[in-house]
């Protein structure tokens, strides 16, 4: 096992070093497919913002979020409204501080159009969080590749943003079964790839697809308590 293959056990501030790295430029993808992956990254990244003062917006893409936050309160691990701002996409439950709700259009064009014309209403001008949870339940019901490919198209636009670190949570079980599996052209043009898989002794591998941080950490994967990480940002 080379250097870059041997897993690292990290801890609060590592992934601190994690995120603060990803914070600038372009589109980061992470790809899910731990039985707690999202849930813990989810978790993570509002413990992160809180710390560091970083307003966190997410957009819930057809109830996505309160499927998350469910979960999370049954390992005894609750939020307040305040602690996200939310742009909610189709559905009907409502979780965080939701400032805008957006009809789901068949259209991707229009879709985008009316999100974006939201977040220009809150987003600070200094840094912010904006994580995009349910991409996977949007493409699947997309009837044809054209489509996908406006989706992602606008999805690209925002690797010229550097305010914003733009988060696409995926469950890449979900999205690799589609017909035309888009995340060929996600990794693609992304600048960060991390995929999260389940590890024995119930902890999540992080292997950095697409990272400068395996440089920075000297290794291709990073292994994470989920049990402990609960406890960082109490």
């Amino acid at each position: 096992m080379g250097p870059l293959e041997r897993p690292t056990l990290i801890t609060k501030n590592d992934l601190s070093t994690v995120f603060s790295q990803m914070k600038h430029e372009g589109v980061k993808i992470i790809e899910n497919s731990a039985s707690v992956g999202a849930e813990f990254i989810l978790h993570a990244l509002i413990g992160y913002s809180k710390c560091k003062g970083i307003p966190l917006i997410i957009e819930d893409i057809f109830d996505t979020l309160p499927v998350y936050l469910s979960h999370l309160e049954l390992m005894g691990v609750s939020f307040e409204d305040s602690d996200m701002k939310v742009i909610k996409v189709g559905g009907s439950q409502e979780a965080g501080q939701v400032l805008a709700k957006i009809r789901f259009e068949n259209d991707p064009t229009i879709y985008r159009r009316k999100v974006e014309r939201e977040l220009e209403k809150i987003i600070p001008e200094d840094n912010y969080i904006y994580l995009v949870l349910g991409l996977e339940r949007l493409l699947s019901i997309q009837d044809d590749t054209h489509t996908i490919r406006v989706i992602l198209s606008s999805i690209k636009q925002n690797l010229s943003n550097e305010r914003g670190m733009n988060v696409y949570l995926i469950e890449k079980p979900l999205i690799a079964n589609l017909p035309f599996n888009p995340l060929p052209l996600l990794e693609d043009f992304a600048t960060s790839v991390l995929e999260l898989t389940d590890e024995e002794g119930e902890l999540i591998r992080i292997r950095l697809k697409k990272s400068r941080l395996t440089l920075l950490m000297h290794t291709g994967y990073l292994l994470i308590s989920p049990r402990e990480a609960l406890r960082w940002w109490e």
